[in-house]
């Protein structure tokens, strides 16, 4: 497992000061933020190649690339090139065989090259050219990890209306991502129709989409056992955001992780080590902090403590 720190916490510095600070850490490698605000943004696209380039001459490679990007704009079909294993996408990217079906064998909802752009009910205006400018700039710089934004649960919409189209916004990513050599996670998250395990899985059925999974979100909402978490997410478990939290009267707060918390990260790590589980964790620090770099570092030498624990 190689631990990542989010670079949230570093808001909008220059990639070579944002590098710095990462590196200060004694992090493994980088979960970029593009978010306004950050050191890249989704307008700034050009900028994630080269902080790609600062991360990785500190010696912290930029492992993946969190966006809110919900939906993407139809494509149409890039030519394929023929390799010695058959077709294969863009710029050599992989073989690419028939698209995802769901669960019931029927095929499962995708960008068409003729449909009128998706725009989620909930979704603000932003430019569709800026998720493939992202996912362009993810491609170049080596990064095939990208993780998507989070559909929130409207109850006076419904469960079932809310599912619709976080599906047809979702696929539409999977296929603008399929066509980069990308891989779209989808993090567990409160406020959202996917807090668990298996409300996730429901959302991602049949698409080409990872789990990110995170024990700290769901704290937010009540909890999961993190085991059964783990069994039903199997091989879809791609990353895990780590974060802690605590009780503060009837309010779940974010608090140091190095300060322990709700979630009995001892067990989890444990947990994943049994699992062999090789993907990254991704450190998240939340609460205020006047020295970001201090901050991440006491809480990712916690982490790293538990992850090596014998």
């Amino acid at each position: 497992m190689r631990l990542l720190v989010f670079t949230k916490p570093f808001g909008a510095a220059q990639p070579g000061r944002l590098a710095e600070m990462v590196a200060a850490t004694g992090a493994d490698g980088a979960d970029l933020v593009v978010r306004d605000g950050q050191s890249v943004t989704p307008g700034t696209a050009a900028l994630l190649p080269v902080a790609a380039r600062e991360l990785a001459a500190a010696g912290v490679p930029l492992e993946l690339v969190t966006t809110d990007f919900l939906t993407a704009p139809p494509t149409a079909p890039r030519p394929a090139a023929r390799g010695a294993a058959g077709l294969v996408g863009p710029a050599g990217v992989g073989p690419r065989g028939v698209g995802p079906r769901s669960a019931d064998g029927a095929a499962s909802p995708t960008a068409s090259a003729t449909a009128p752009p998706y725009v989620p009910p909930y979704a603000s205006p932003s430019a569709p050219s800026e998720v493939e400018r992202v996912f362009g700039a993810c491609a170049e710089a080596g990064v095939t990890l990208v993780r998507v934004g989070f559909y929130p649960y409207d109850p006076a919409r419904g469960y079932r209306a809310c599912l619709d189209d976080a599906r047809r916004g979702l696929a539409s990513l999977a296929d603008l991502a399929a066509r980069f050599g990308l891989r779209p996670l989808l993090q567990l998250h409160h406020q959202t129709i996917h807090p668990s395990a298996a409300l996730a899985l429901r959302l991602v059925d049949g698409l080409d989409v990872g789990v990110y999974a995170d024990p700290g979100n769901q704290t937010k909402e009540g909890a999961e056992d993190w085991r059964m978490s783990l069994d039903l997410l199997g091989d879809r478990l791609a990353a895990m955001g780590v974060k802690n939290s605590a009780w503060n009267g009837s309010r779940v707060d974010w608090q140091p992780f190095a300060d322990g918390g709700i979630v009995p990260w001892p067990e989890i790590t444990r947990g994943l080590r049994e699992r062999a589980f090789s993907g990254p964790l991704s450190l998240h620090v939340h609460y205020p902090s006047d020295d970001p770099v201090a901050a991440v570092s006491r809480d990712l030498a916690h982490l790293r403590g538990l992850v090596v624990e014998v």
